[in-house]
């Protein structure tokens, strides 16, 4: 493979970092903070789960500014047609709309979060401890709502990319994921 199809090892790094962080925030979301009374205890994991998703949103602009202003990612080559493939999977289709969908998505999660935590003053009390208990439900909040269906959303668009990056890894044969990882040029 040449070096002009592979990644740059910052985006490469930025993509397993936010990767990571996604899917640590989608653990933390679904295992300690989901359908859990908002007691003392729930502090800490809000605190990270809140911490990540700061970061994340801080990545998605990061490469969004990137893949305009500095280099845009290389673009897969089209293979070869072959007789197996005749129809186009449509997992595979939806490929180019699925990356503007990952970073409009993730950082449009991120900010839904901040509009929960600024009415529901979180940032004084996670972070500064002030000692005001965390508000009984949060779905007070309009953004808890949203930011709950997001995510499902999110999910699927996650699982998408996932499949289409085995199909052409490991079905197609192509060597996909070498492009996605840290090798030699």
């Amino acid at each position: 493979m040449s070096a002009k199809k592979r990644f740059r090892p910052l985006w490469l790094t930025l993509h397993w970092l936010m990767a990571l962080l996604v899917f640590g925030t989608f653990g933390i979301g679904l295992s300690s903070l989901a359908n859990k009374p908002n007691s003392e205890a729930k502090i800490i994991p809000l605190a990270v789960h809140m911490t990540l998703g700061i970061v994340i949103l801080l990545i998605v602009l990061a490469r969004y500014v990137m893949r305009i202003l500095v280099y845009p990612p290389p673009r897969r080559a089209a293979s070869a047609p072959t007789i197996t493939a005749k129809k186009v999977l449509f997992l595979d289709q939806l490929t180019p709309y699925v990356h503007p969908l990952l970073y409009l998505l993730t950082g449009l999660m991120a900010l839904l979060g901040i509009a929960i935590a600024l009415p529901a003053d979180l940032f004084s009390t996670v972070f500064a401890r002030s000692g005001a208990p965390l508000p009984v439900n949060f779905y007070v909040y309009p953004a808890r709502t949203w930011h709950g269906v997001l995510s499902l959303v999110l999910m699927l668009l996650i699982v998408q990319h996932v499949l289409v990056a085995i199909f052409h890894q490991f079905i197609k044969g192509e060597n996909y994921l070498g492009r996605m990882w840290f090798t030699k040029r």
